[in-house]
């Protein structure tokens, strides 16, 4: 009994890591007002807070999922807690922007290892019975944070202060290594030579990964086809060919690029990728729906985005059960094809149906909640041992990537049909995502010779 109890402990302390990644993403963003009235400053220098943070989660990911393989999971996320904890004391300190601009990168470090790792835990540690559970609980605490974010954001800058949205990480982290460690005791690691790390490897990933979150971030803004744009773009593509050289070249690689080989692992990578990009894309763009041809206020579009998160936190729950029953490609298969029925029943009936998009949301959170659970649990099966940390690396950040992608993409589609009208360009970009869902699906149906067995791992 104890032995479960410490499994059903290692997985919530694993899942609440991803709720301070996506809490902290976040919760920042209603607070930002006072801050910039703290600081006097501008809204230039008040992005960096958020920038800076998703800069340094996004160019380390590799690095960290390498590192872990390296010097042991439970041993960097241990670190990685430690890190977060004290850079929100930092941050909740600071006086000037500068420091709290610091203070977020250096948290954005820590929460990259909480955010590169817990699928690669779940896959190592965890027995082969409760691994499916496992993704579940993980999906939905991991939404929650999205879901509570706003709300205790506006609860504590108007009752207490920002400084306090930094703070209040400080006696979670702390729990948090204390559970990881309780429910890990006697659980040790074996690490692989330090001297064979792949340095070169892993600063050419850092900069590859950082120029091309700054690319897709900042695209629209300095002009994709601008001299500045086209430039670093040219330098991404340098990069890239000497990080592939070097890889291909390294006896011990950060990443071991036979893995793209697999085309099973590429396509379940790539359904990831899209999904990523039409849900990063569509919480986009439907606020500004919302607002200006539905004229909702900013309280229902709150809790509007709320009918999305809270069907995803149950839905996660009900598919890591569920997904025990039923193949996992088949699971991704049938939540594309979900959404892309949603997104065409959206398009069609947002003129007509007042309430259809109450509907839209809680459809997309349950689609969208079977698709992650188990495309995760589907990557993450297909991790050789000892490489389960890189693995999950990939993965997260070939969503993240995805993300960026999404909105860079959804925006440019959106403004280049706004001379069409605004609903006709919220339509046409819909239906753009509809297609999207559709080419993930395929790419979730050719995996249907997966086998669903995960790989057993000594521990």
């Amino acid at each position: 009994m104890e032995k479960v109890n410490k499994n059903l402990l290692l997985i919530y302390t694993i899942s609440f890591a991803s709720f301070m990644v996506n809490f902290d993403t976040y919760v920042v963003n209603v607070a930002l007002p006072d801050i910039l009235k703290d600081f006097n400053t501008n809204t230039s220098n008040i992005s960096w807070i958020i920038t800076g943070y998703n800069l340094m989660v996004v160019s380390l990911l590799l690095v960290f999922g390498k590192l872990g393989d390296k010097i042991g999971i439970k041993k960097l996320f241990n670190i990685g807690f430690l890190i977060f904890t004290i850079s929100s004391f930092l941050c909740g300190i600071s006086f000037n922007m500068l420091m709290l601009t610091i203070s977020r990168m250096l948290q954005g470090i820590g929460a990259s290892v909480l955010y590169a790792l817990p699928q690669a835990m779940i896959a190592k540690y965890i027995p082969q019975d409760k691994k499916r559970m496992a993704f579940g609980i993980l999906a939905s605490v991991a939404a929650l944070g999205i879901t509570l974010a706003a709300p205790l954001s506006g609860f504590i800058s108007a009752y207490l202060s920002w400084r306090w949205i930094f703070f209040i990480n400080i006696p979670i982290g702390i729990l948090s290594v204390l559970f990881l460690n309780y429910s890990m005791n006697g659980i040790f690691d074996k690490t692989v030579p330090f001297k064979n790390f792949d340095y070169s490897g892993a600063v050419l990933s850092f900069f590859l990964a950082f120029l091309i979150t700054l690319y897709l971030n900042r695209g629209n803004s300095i002009g994709w086809s601008s001299p500045l744009g086209l430039g670093l773009l040219f330098v991404i593509l340098i990069i890239f060919g000497r990080f592939i050289i070097t890889e291909s070249d390294n006896k011990y690689p950060l990443i071991n690029l036979n893995v793209f080989k697999d085309f099973k692992f590429v396509s379940a990578n790539t359904a990831m990728f899209l999904i990523s990009a039409y849900l990063a894309a569509g919480n986009f763009l439907i606020p500004f729906w919302l607002s200006e041809v539905k004229s909702y206020s900013e309280v229902q579009i709150g809790l509007i985005f709320m009918v999305y998160s809270v069907s995803y936190l149950i839905m996660s729950v009900v598919s890591g059960k569920l997904s025990n029953k039923i193949s996992l490609n088949f699971v991704c298969s049938l939540a594309c094809l979900l959404a892309v029925l949603n997104t065409l029943g959206f398009v069609y009936f947002m003129d007509s149906l007042k309430y259809y998009v109450l509907v839209f949301f809680m459809l997309n959170g349950t689609a969208f909640s079977f698709f992650i659970t188990s495309n995760n649990n589907l990557v993450m099966q297909m991790a050789k041992k000892g490489e389960e940390g890189i693995i999950a690396g990939i993965h997260r950040l070939t969503g993240r990537l995805g993300m960026l992608w999404g909105v860079a993409v959804f925006e440019a589609f959106y403004t280049l049909n706004l001379k069409l009208g605004i609903n006709s360009a919220f339509k046409k970009a819909y239906l753009f995502g509809a297609l999207i869902c559709f080419i993930a699906m395929i790419f979730s149906f050719i995996n249907k010779n997966v086998p669903d067995e995960i790989r057993t791992h000594d521990l």
